[in-house]
């Protein structure tokens, strides 16, 4: 609860925090690694751990660090399998032609290598430009796999109901006030999921996804 409280008070949402906080425990790997849709020096940097000899590499349909692109219809600019991993955070809900994007994704992953992802679930409309989906973790199991993804592991983010209700009135709300709040649905949510601990997965703020090629 501390570290999610600290980003709190930094003006986070608590499903970025709590994005940043599982993206804690995966480490990037050595090689290229391909950052889709992150935008312009997008904090979760600040939690992943790196491999020595990173170098990661920036494509945005809108705010292009090294390159711009339309994940919508563009191929991505590289050949098969020579990517060593890829990024894909808080970006699929955004992306109409979605099963095309991921098949890029798994065409140019090496052998063996990983995405990490993340997408929301029960959280406000969000367009950027444009705001098209929100996937259940079945829904992105079957996609992932009919893109040829070998092993999919889907980790649901979030607590209970109280945490995705705090999540939605944070983000109109000061941060001092949402630091002052937080503790008090911390706790509620906690006393819930030890009475029905199955709530956890029916009020996901949204998923974190690993896949393997």
């Amino acid at each position: 609860m501390l570290e999610t409280w600290k980003q709190l008070i930094c003006g986070k949402t608590l499903m970025r925090s709590l994005m940043n906080q599982a993206l804690s425990s995966h480490t990037l790997e050595s090689g290229v690694v391909l950052d889709l849709g992150g935008g312009k020096d997008p904090s979760y940097f600040n939690y992943l751990r790196r491999c020595e000899g990173t170098n990661i590499v920036n494509i945005d349909k809108q705010h292009g660090k090294d390159r711009d692109i339309d994940f919508e219809i563009d191929a991505l600019p590289y050949e098969d399998g020579s990517i060593d991993q890829i990024l894909m955070l808080n970006l699929l809900e955004h992306i109409y032609n979605h099963r095309f994007l991921v098949g890029e994704a798994q065409r140019v992953l090496k052998e063996g290598k990983t995405v990490i992802g993340f997408v929301p679930f029960l959280i406000n409309y969000h367009a950027d430009p444009h705001d098209y989906f929100r996937y259940t973790d079945e829904a992105l199991e079957l996609l992932f796999r009919e893109a040829g993804f070998r092993n999919v592991t889907i980790r649901t983010i979030g607590m209970g109901p109280f945490s995705v209700n705090f999540n939605t009135l944070a983000s109109f709300m000061p941060s001092i006030f949402n630091a002052a709040v937080w503790p008090l649905h911390w706790l509620l949510d906690r006393i819930l999921l030890a009475m029905k601990p199955g709530f956890r997965k029916r009020f996901p703020l949204g998923y974190l996804f690993v896949l393997t090629k």
